[in-house]
């Protein structure tokens, strides 16, 4: 019997682009509320089971994997982040944020991506009305009267599928013929790179922010004894570390970032990326995007991946609640509308980070130490702060 009979009311069938975690999320959380999911993956399968690359995940984040039932998976592998260590180079200033004071078990976790996928897949796959295409790609999306077709490229075969609505969760939008988008991007002229350090004194479970004439350095706790490095600075700055032998680069980032935690003795592979800030608008009213989809903001903060988390539970939150009173354009348009405001909130919180930060002007130095200081003392902000870490609000 089909979830459409077992329920008693119409349904709508649903197509998912992309198979990561904001995708897979949205899948698990919905499989109550809509018909079938088809979920198309443009990368195999075992490529997303061996990704290294670290996550930030935020209490808010950790909830939705507690409801989903994946977080008892996860916990042996996750690594907890209980202090936050925040100072910039060169002037006073420091703030210290630790998880006992606000009665958290953790400020945020680190997880590996293809320990995170490999949770989420393991969930997928005992769900019955939820089925994944790895290895095919969305070539184009067109949207007739009472469905989208869409057409799929898989092992050099051409197929065609329809759907009712179609979740975007796939960050490479641009590459569907026939999306009409309204797509604002700001680049910020930085890039960052991020690798894995071996450090000369143990994490102890402590993250550090460390603000540098160059741009911010964050060594995020990762597993037993080494960090995640993510240093973001300008575009030649960044490409001219990327070209440093190991013991160069190390020497570089010790001069950076001080002697908290001693000299950096091994790093990892190097990888870097552009960064910039998207905000995306869909103008179908049957297709809504989340995450990387909808936008991409700077990494200073660690919000990227969280609001997409966020994105896929209150969307999956609307489908249950409101598919019974409201015809499904006019549920996806009051979505779309309410994350307007968090969205600008959390692109807004992040880009001011960035500019507060990034500008080495003597004043400047001086206001983010006072700043730093007074969040330092102050619980009542220092409480605020964290909420909107963890939770987005």
């Amino acid at each position: 019997m089909s979830l459409k009979q077992l329920l008693g009311r119409q349904v709508p069938d649903c197509a998912i682009i992309g198979g990561g975690p904001v995708g897979l999320i949205f899948a698990i959380l919905s499989r109550t509320s809509i018909g079938n999911v088809q979920i198309f993956e443009s990368k195999e399968h075992d490529s997303t089971n061996q990704d290294n690359r670290a996550l930030a995940l935020s209490n808010g984040s950790r909830l939705i994997l507690e409801e989903i039932g994946v977080w008892d998976r996860l916990e042996k592998k996750i690594t907890k982040i209980k202090k936050i260590h925040t100072s910039q180079a060169g002037s006073f200033g420091r703030t210290m944020l630790d998880a006992e004071e606000f009665n958290e078990e953790s400020l945020g976790y680190i997880i590996s991506y293809g320990d995170l996928m490999g949770a989420l897949q393991e969930e997928v796959e005992c769900i019955r009305n939820v089925k994944i295409s790895y290895g095919t790609k969305v070539t184009k999306c067109l949207d007739k009267e009472a469905s989208l077709n869409l057409t799929l490229q898989t092992n050099n075969k051409t197929k065609k599928f329809k759907s009712e609505f179609v979740v975007l969760a796939d960050g490479a939008t641009e590459e569907i013929e026939g999306l009409e988008l309204n797509k604002k991007i700001k680049h910020f002229n930085h890039a960052a790179i991020v690798t894995k350090v071996l450090s000369e004194i143990p994490h102890r479970n402590i993250a550090y922010e460390r603000f540098t004439s160059n741009g911010p350095i964050a060594l995020l706790p990762n597993k037993e004894d080494k960090f995640s490095l993510v240093w973001t600075g300008p575009l030649k700055f960044i490409e001219d570390l990327k070209k440093l032998n190991d013991e160069c680069f190390l020497s570089q980032l010790h001069e950076s970032f001080g002697d908290r935690v001693g000299s950096f003795e091994e790093c990892e592979k190097r990888i870097s990326f552009d960064l910039k800030q998207t905000h995306v608008e869909v103008i179908h009213s049957n297709i809504v995007a989340l995450g990387n989809a909808s936008q991409t903001m700077h990494p200073v903060a660690g919000q990227g991946l969280n609001t997409g988390f966020r994105d896929a539970y209150k969307l999956s939150q609307s489908l249950r609640d409101d598919l019974n009173t409201k015809n499904l354009e006019t549920l996806i348009n009051d979505y779309k509308q309410s994350r307007v405001s968090e969205r600008k909130k959390i692109l807004g919180f992040t880009e001011l980070l960035v500019k507060s930060f990034s500008n080495d002007l003597v004043g400047f130095k001086k206001a983010r130490g006072y700043a730093l200081t007074l969040l330092d003392i102050s619980r009542p902000i220092k409480q605020s702060f964290v909420r909107k870490m963890s939770y987005g609000e």
